[in-house]
């Protein structure tokens, strides 16, 4: 089965460790995601951050998310960065990254 390139974004739920301030998924063969990220406290238990449209095209050509093909076919990789201030920065390296709050839908 085919995807149409109008039709809906895939849903993603990642859960971003508070620990390690940084999520990575590689892989990635929707060009355009509803990510529905969390935190995982470090004392123990969960926590919504929100839900983000993340257009994964538009992320690569701007530097922020790496594209490459894999057998044929292209893949995205994303990584998610959280400050200690708690803001959260998508980007390919942490010293170039960009604020993931413009992303954010209701």
């Amino acid at each position: 089965m085919s995807k149409e390139p109008d039709s809906a974004p895939v849903i993603r739920r990642w859960n971003l460790n508070e620990t390690e301030g940084r999520y990575a998924r590689t892989g990635i063969i929707e060009s355009v995601i509803d990510l529905h990220l969390g935190l995982k406290r470090a004392i123990g238990g969960k926590q919504a951050v929100g839900r983000f449209r993340l257009p994964l095209d538009a992320l690569a050509v701007k530097g922020f998310v790496t594209r490459r093909v894999v057998e044929g076919h292209r893949v995205f990789d994303v990584q998610i960065y959280r400050e200690t201030s708690g803001s959260y920065f998508l980007g390919v390296r942490q010293n170039k990254t960009t604020p993931l709050a413009p992303y954010a839908i209701p």
